[in-house]
């Protein structure tokens, strides 16, 4: 969790409101105009070749949207602020690192053609801080527009330009992300520093973590399912990677065949989550509206369907009794098993709700 300047929180537009919509007022005559529109879409294959982003125009007559408020699209660092030349003009790039799932990701927002630059290299910014005008390049080829870029990849030049160095529509879009696909998709993006209890799970040193309000207080040996891997689907006896919400806890004696495995403790999370099940409607292993029913749940940190292919019962627990580190370390069906002596201590410091990130 560690990083140079502040994670995101989530993504809005660069343009208008948070929404990419909203009246503005021509600054040349004081005339009013209702909203803004992508005049170019991402992908579209136009004179210049591939576009590799969203050119987003005011819906009034051209140059009614020259000196328009841009502004970051997340919190970020300001990677680069300067004039790029005769077809780019004032360019502006800022990285941006938010969470998803169980990783650590960061994207480079890129705002071209600008009028006026109002940030510098090395600055960090805020989620709808002012950045920038919009303006038009110097050839004046085009009317005044906000050239918006998301790149996945860090490495390329400011005016990368990927049909002039050979590349197809295929590369493109694992090299850069559809502006308006990737901010409604994250709107809201967890920032799990700010968890007052986080749980991390590290499945390559059989440790797990607990973190209170952003400090370590304890590390802790754990085992996982017998079958290594992420688990995929129900009974592949697999534990699952992602990240996930605790919905369940109990304490004390359990009923049937193998109630004596829970070692007297249960601490349930939601799995599957909406990653989960946006790769197994991928896989047509589940339903539209199985999918949309877990993502909807999980980000309520409910409990998730469990009736699925995917599974459930996904979990913390003790077990029959106590275990060697030197032993066998995959026990389970799925479920993280601890020591009995940490989890009957541990038990009280997780509350319901808690976010858990297994990795």
């Amino acid at each position: 969790m560690n990083t140079d300047f502040k994670p995101a929180d989530g993504f809005d537009f660069a343009v208008g409101d948070r929404d990419g919509k909203g009246p503005y007022d021509d600054k040349a005559t004081g005339k009013r105009y209702p909203g803004w529109y992508v005049a170019t879409h991402f992908g579209d294959n136009y004179s210049y070749g591939i576009h590799t982003g969203e050119d987003w125009s005011g819906t009034g007559p051209p140059a009614s949207d020259l000196g328009q408020d841009v502004r970051a699209v997340a919190n970020g660092k300001v990677a680069f602020a300067d004039f790029r030349g005769r077809l780019w003009g004032n360019v502006i790039m800022i990285d941006h690192i938010f969470y998803e799932n169980n990783e650590k990701k960061i994207i480079r927002s890129v705002y071209a053609h600008l009028h006026e630059i109002k940030t510098r290299a090395g600055d960090v910014v805020e989620r709808r801080q002012v950045i920038a005008t919009v303006g038009q390049y110097p050839d004046k080829l085009f009317a005044p527009h906000l050239h918006l870029e998301l790149r996945w990849d860090q490495s390329l030049s400011p005016t990368y330009w990927p049909s002039s160095n050979g590349k197809d529509v295929a590369w493109m879009k694992d090299h850069y992300a559809e502006p308006t696909t990737f901010i409604n998709a994250h709107r809201a993006t967890p920032l799990p520093e700010r968890e007052p209890v986080l749980i991390l799970v590290d499945q390559t040193t059989y440790k797990m973590r607990v973190v209170h309000n952003g400090r370590t207080d304890g590390e802790y040996d754990v085992s996982f399912g017998q079958a290594k891997g992420p688990k995929r689907i129900e009974g592949d006896n697999k534990t699952p990677v992602g990240m996930y919400f605790v919905t369940q806890k109990h304490e004390g004696s359990f009923d049937g065949p193998y109630g004596a495995y829970y070692g007297g403790y249960w601490i349930k999370v939601n799995y599957p989550n909406q990653f989960d099940s946006g790769r197994a409607l991928a896989e047509g292993l589940i339903n539209k509206q199985q999918a949309a029913t877990i993502a909807a749940r999980w980000q309520q940190r409910q409990p998730t369907l469990e009736n699925t292919k995917l599974g459930g019962g996904i979990g913390f627990h003790g077990w029959v009794k106590e275990w060697s580190n030197d032993g066998p370390r995959h026990l389970s069906w799925g479920c993280v098993v601890m020591h009995i002596y940490d989890i009957s201590k541990l038990y009280d410091q997780i509350p319901e709700g808690t976010m858990v990130v297994i990795f």
